[in-house]
């Protein structure tokens, strides 16, 4: 039966690469057992067929469904806010990507709910000021990475 339904679906791809009508983005679903720091650039993302996701909405779950990632992919690389969350559906980290490389406002937070650290990437760099929280929410530290 899963053999019937990829082979109907990759003939429809077919169908539609031969056409020439525009091709409407990709949603993608898949169940990731490890994924690596969410705040990493380098990700390969892949469905549970084994196809790398070039264009649209990739959506990542833990394998009890809950949401753990999502977010665009454009030309094969992450674009555009991305966010991950906890197993228990809490927010874990936005981080703003241009063509797969960290470039704007980043935050994490504890399971908790209570902001770990906040600041701005410029081409996958550290830049501006950062905040960082202890997992009480009090204010830990800060770091200005535009200071030498």
């Amino acid at each position: 039966m899963n053999s019937k339904i990829i082979l109907f679906t990759l003939s429809i791809l077919g169908l539609m690469a031969c056409s020439n009508q525009p091709v409407k983005e990709a949603v993608a679903e898949a169940k990731a057992e490890a994924i690596p720091n969410p705040d990493s650039a380098r990700f390969t993302f892949t469905t549970e067929q084994d196809t790398t996701i070039e264009n649209g909405e990739s959506i990542m779950k833990y394998p009890n469904g809950n949401l753990k990632m999502l977010g665009k992919i454009k030309n094969g690389k992450r674009d555009g806010l991305w966010k991950s969350f906890y197993e228990n559906g809490v927010p874990w980290s936005e981080t703003t990507f241009a063509e797969g490389i960290r470039n704007g406002k980043t935050t994490t937070w504890y399971e908790n709910g209570k902001k770990r650290y906040e600041g701005f990437y410029t081409n996958d760099v550290e830049s501006g000021k950062w905040t960082y929280w202890k997992e009480s929410g009090e204010e830990a530290d800060t770091k200005d990475f535009d200071k030498k």
